[in-house]
């Protein structure tokens, strides 16, 4: 992986494992350390296969698209990993997802 690469990587974690963590552990699904694993990992899974396929991207509509097919793996990652129960807490880690991606996309938009 690339300087920027890892730069991008870096930004998403301290971006993103915060406000996932935060949500899992306010809504009681897990304990600190699953929160940690789950976050890093639905990252660390998604994050280096949008930045590689983004560098081609020509149009701002290529990466909310691409944003979007990474929030559903993500949170379909996270509903297997975390015992979310019944629809209202999946939508609550959909909207978690949602936010998490939203602010890390604009960081880093702005920073990198």
């Amino acid at each position: 992986m690339t300087v920027p690469g890892l730069q991008a990587l870096a930004l998403t974690l301290a971006v993103e494992v915060p406000v996932l963590v935060g949500f899992a552990r306010a809504a009681g699904w897990v304990g600190w350390r699953r929160a940690l694993v789950g976050a890093v990992g639905v990252n660390v899974a998604t994050q280096p296969v949008l930045y590689a396929v983004s560098a081609g991207f020509v149009s701002p509509w290529q990466l909310v698209g691409a944003e979007v097919v990474v929030g559903i793996v993500e949170a379909a990652l996270l509903l297997w990993w975390w015992p979310v129960r019944g629809r209202e807490e999946a939508v609550t880690l959909a909207v978690a997802v949602v936010a998490a991606n939203a602010a890390s996309t604009a960081i880093g938009l702005l920073v990198l």
